[in-house]
């Protein structure tokens, strides 16, 4: 079913392509707004095999299972978010909705209450570092990760993909602008760059 509503972006200056900051031959930081989105949010007792199976089969993809781990299904990228709790992302023309047939599982669209961006570049690890308080060393968190976290002050979700060094990172739409307009100030000393939205529609 298509939305009602339009989603329009939660931070309009996100999408406006760009470089700025310091003066560098090339930015150390990557901003791209992340749209046509499905996000998905699944609960279910991984102690049930028949929830655990009909999620597999579902999503091409077994759930991950230990704590921030991240697995890539047929059709979405599948986060761990608790024990009993994953964000399934996807594309919101695509297969992934609350009508998935999952055996004991439960499904809660939350893609209108989300805002996402794509981070990338050199200096990322260093950007986050200056909010954040986990520790985002290539040692520990590793391709395929990903962690709940605060940023500034913001709950968010980083997920560190598995090519490219690049980050995604989820909060709520309402924190959007706050979130936006601390990342650029924190990375204006590496140069910054907003490059043009990535959009996941089929």
């Amino acid at each position: 079913m298509a939305d009602t509503v339009p989603r329009t972006p939660a931070c309009p200056e996100a999408v406006c392509p760009g470089q700025f900051g310091a003066h560098t031959p090339r930015a150390g930081i990557t901003f791209a707004a992340r749209t046509g989105l499905a996000l998905v949010d699944l609960r279910g007792n991984p102690q049930h095999a028949e929830f655990l199976a009909s999620a597999q089969t579902a999503l091409g993809c077994a759930l991950p299972l230990a704590p921030n781990t991240a697995a890539r299904g047929a059709d979405c990228n599948v986060l761990w978010l608790g024990p009993d709790a994953w964000l399934l992302v996807g594309a919101d023309a695509g297969t992934i909705n609350e009508r998935l047939p999952m055996a004991r599982g439960f499904l809660t669209d939350v893609g209108h209450g989300r805002a996402a961006l794509r981070i990338s570049g050199p200096h990322a690890r260093e950007l986050f570092a200056k909010g954040c308080g986990i520790d985002l060393h290539p040692r520990v968190f590793r391709a395929g990760h990903c962690a709940q976290t605060s940023l500034a002050h913001v709950g968010v979700l980083l997920h560190l993909r598995e090519t490219n060094g690049e980050f995604d990172l989820y909060c709520a739409r309402s924190y959007a602008q706050h979130l936006w307009q601390w990342l650029i100030e924190a990375a204006g000393q590496y140069g910054y760059e907003v490059g043009a939205p990535v959009s996941e529609k089929r």
